[in-house]
């Protein structure tokens, strides 16, 4: 099979299904564990049913694990294979985008949207490369689960509640970063400096919205009657 060939079909069905994802404004408001019908709230509801609805009409198997996450499944046997995406995205920031940061836009062939690289663009690319390998009428001996987390960017609590029902897929990958490959993650370190401010000249410095956001933006205030002193420095 020429799998590129067979790709470039697809081409128009992806990008139509990831515009129409990444307009959702997937970002985490609020957290209500009590709600299991929007625990991550509406947007982020809406944007899981969207995507287990379109496979369920593709013919897969579904499943939603009370509004937290869900999967997608195809194939058959004991052992299964976890490709682990997620629906949420870090805020947007204040401004710096061209484009407004949910609509999505097309250019140069290119869609520019919070969370087209993390992780809806690459979450739908492995969609519909389960959807290629079923078209084709290929049956696998293990199943493929497409598994969406809805809360990957703020604590991992989808993903937490997804394997209290159900077992750890036996191997697996996250499509969640650039093509093609990228082999290991270091981590993120997460720190808080508290302490009394001693600085004769800042009053206050503040940058960035999450631990895992690179700020778009810092701002600093600084006293008043130590302007001439800033000024010394420039």
């Amino acid at each position: 099979m020429n799998w590129l060939e067979i790709a470039k079909k697809y081409q128009e069905e992806f990008v139509r299904i990831s515009q129409e994802l990444l307009q959702i404004p997937t970002v985490l408001k609020r957290f209500d564990k009590d709600n299991l019908e929007e625990p991550f709230g509406p947007e982020i509801r809406k944007a899981l049913d969207m995507v287990l609805s379109l496979a369920a009409k593709d013919g897969f198997t579904v499943k939603n694990f009370d509004n937290y996450a869900g999967h997608i499944e195809y194939g058959e046997g004991e052992e299964i294979l976890g490709i682990l995406g997620h629906l949420d995205v870090v805020p947007a920031g204040d401004g710096g985008w061209i484009d407004p940061p949910f609509s999505a836009t097309i250019r140069d062939g290119k869609i520019y949207a919070r969370g087209a690289m993390d992780d809806k663009g690459p979450t739908v690319a492995a969609y519909i490369a389960l959807k290629m390998i079923k078209d084709q009428g290929i049956k696998l001996n293990k199943k493929v689960r497409i598994i969406l987390g809805c809360d990957e960017e703020s604590g991992m609590r989808g993903i937490i509640h997804y394997l209290s029902k159900e077992k750890m897929p036996d191997l697996g990958f996250a499509p969640d970063a650039e093509f093609p490959l990228i082999y290991a993650e270091k981590g993120i370190y997460e720190y808080n400096f508290v302490g009394k401010q001693k600085d004769k000249l800042i009053k206050s410095m503040v940058a960035g919205e999450r631990y895992n956001v690179v700020p778009d933006k810092c701002t600093v205030v600084l006293k008043k009657d130590l302007k001439k002193e800033f000024n010394a420095l420039q």
